[in-house]
């Protein structure tokens, strides 16, 4: 049987220019994008790198729409695994990478497009969108990649981009986005500075507080569903500190445990019925609070009942795959964390263990999808219901993973190679349920 067709980026240039012409000036209009400095984007000549914070899936569009240059994207090969994706992505260059997981293959075809097509590359340092609208913390081989480079990098800055579309939701607001674009790094300064002063350098010129900038820009973002998948990423109540129990709908986010009641505006502010006082008024506030005492729990539940489950959650289908390729379908049943494993109960009374010592390269792709890998395989599970939040998942294997690179939250240092795949106690035949 012929092997697959190895994928190369190409980027048509011609699809390029009628993609900036058709959904770039829809993007301009819809979401009022407004450029500084965009003389600047235009007048740099390639080769270069553009780096961005990460604010939402519309970001490299928007950012395109403002070059004169396709850009080769890197972008998460879980993008590309559906043959539409694929196709779409392909067309636009993208570069495939895995999330958290070093991939040589990924800085070969970077280097091609620099080096050899004397193109444009686009990175998002963070490695993946923010939840909160607080750039969060670079990759740190992000810097050495550019130190190797060696040519010009162009950062934007995108303010308004998650309050138009977080990630956590579907439901678009219109309200303003503005891209300022700046030279982060000369040729020269890249040649003459070291990797951690790369690194700092670029965290400074890509830092962004979406609750800050919304303090003095009082742009309202106008929609009917503000508040709707809001439990994808703030999963625990601030009140009664229940994990799993918060529930959106509209502009409204109640908890199911202790009958918290509250309203999103269209400020991105976090409102009480009246008479009561706010426990946080911004998005970012809680999610700070939530990544300290969400810690506090997860170790507190491992130590008092290191054999009981710490939380579960139902409706879980997990597929497994390699890369680009397409997923298989594994099973379904509920998905269980353990202080030393995940689980899977099916309704047949099958057990499928996960252990954490070699779950490495945890991510959450897109709002809702939560995929880790066990040596070369790749896991994917979806949840039925709309409330389950994968970030959940993350945030409790990053706390309780005895793996030194996973184990601190939010931690983007490179994993260690991949260890055995029989690692996961799953036969190898199972993926025909």
């Amino acid at each position: 049987m012929p092997g697959r067709t190895r994928y190369v980026p190409q980027n048509i240039r011609w699809f390029n220019r009628i993609l900036r012409a058709t959904y770039g000036l829809w993007l301009h209009a819809f979401f009022r994008v407004e450029g500084k400095n965009v003389n600047l984007a235009k007048a740099i000549k390639p080769p270069f790198v553009i780096v961005s914070n990460h604010v939402s899936v519309l970001d490299p569009f928007i950012l395109g729409s403002f070059l004169r240059e396709p850009v080769y994207w890197i972008t998460s090969d879980g993008n590309m695994r559906s043959r539409l994706m694929r196709a779409l992505l392909t067309l636009v260059g993208s570069i495939p990478k895995s999330k958290s997981i070093p991939d040589i293959e990924t800085v070969n075809w970077t280097v091609e497009v620099i080096r050899r097509r004397q193109g444009v590359v686009g990175i998002f340092p963070e490695g993946q969108q923010t939840w909160d609208g607080t750039t969060l913390p670079l990759v740190p081989s992000t810097a050495k990649l550019l130190k190797l480079l060696k040519v010009p990098v162009l950062a934007a800055v995108i303010k308004g981009g998650y309050s138009s579309l977080p990630r956590w939701t579907g439901a678009r607001r219109r309200g303003a986005i503005e891209v300022e674009f700046k030279l982060a790094f000369s040729r020269q300064e890249l040649g003459a500075l070291g990797t951690r002063e790369i690194g700092s350098m670029l965290a400074a010129a890509l830092a962004h507080d979406e609750s800050a900038w919304e303090e003095d820009a009082r742009v309202p973002f106008e929609a009917l569903r503000r508040a709707e998948r809001i439990e994808l990423a703030l999963f625990m109540c601030p009140r009664c500190e229940a994990v799993g129990e918060l529930r959106s709908s509209g502009s409204r986010l109640n908890c199911l445990a202790c009958g918290m009641a509250l309203k999103l505006d269209a400020f991105g502010r976090i409102k009480v019925r009246k008479g009561e006082a706010p426990i946080f008024s911004t998005i970012r506030d809680w999610d700070r609070w939530q990544t300290i005492a969400f810690e506090r729990l997860v170790r507190r539940s491992a130590a008092a009942r290191p054999d009981r489950p710490i939380f579960s959650d139902p409706g879980a289908l997990i597929l497994r795959g390699r890369k680009m390729n397409p997923l298989r379908r594994l099973r379904t049943g509920t998905l269980i964390l353990y202080p030393d494993r995940i689980e899977l109960a099916t309704i047949l009374g099958e057990r499928l263990r996960f252990p954490l010592a070699v779950i490495e390269g945890i991510s959450v792709l897109k709002r809702s999808t939560l995929e880790f890998y066990v040596g070369k395989d790749l896991f994917q599970t979806r949840f039925a219901l709309g409330s389950s939040s994968s970030r959940k998942w993350m945030a409790a294997v990053e706390i309780l993973s005895p793996r030194p690179e996973i184990r601190a939250i939010g931690s983007n240092k490179a994993a260690d190679p991949h260890p055995s795949a029989d690692a996961a106690c799953l036969n190898p035949e199972e993926g025909k349920g």
